[in-house]
């Protein structure tokens, strides 16, 4: 598993909530990467979607500049 991979989809999948991008989007995307078999892809994706759901868009921003 390439954690790299995981963690840089997470990543832009935050940086596309933060900017306002809607969650079916990224779930499509997901479905996208499923035909693929990226399968970390869809990882970092579905962790970003599953904690935009309880965290606020300041602290998405604050995990974004941790690991940026």
């Amino acid at each position: 598993m390439n954690h790299n991979k995981i963690r840089d989809h997470y990543l832009l999948a935050l940086i596309d909530i933060a900017n306002g991008k809607n969650i079916m989007e990224l779930e499509e995307a997901i479905d996208d990467y499923e035909e693929l078999e990226e399968y970390e892809a869809c990882a970092g994706i579905l962790k970003a979607i599953h904690e935009s759901g309880y965290l606020t868009i300041k602290d998405l921003i604050k995990i974004i500049d941790k690991n940026e």
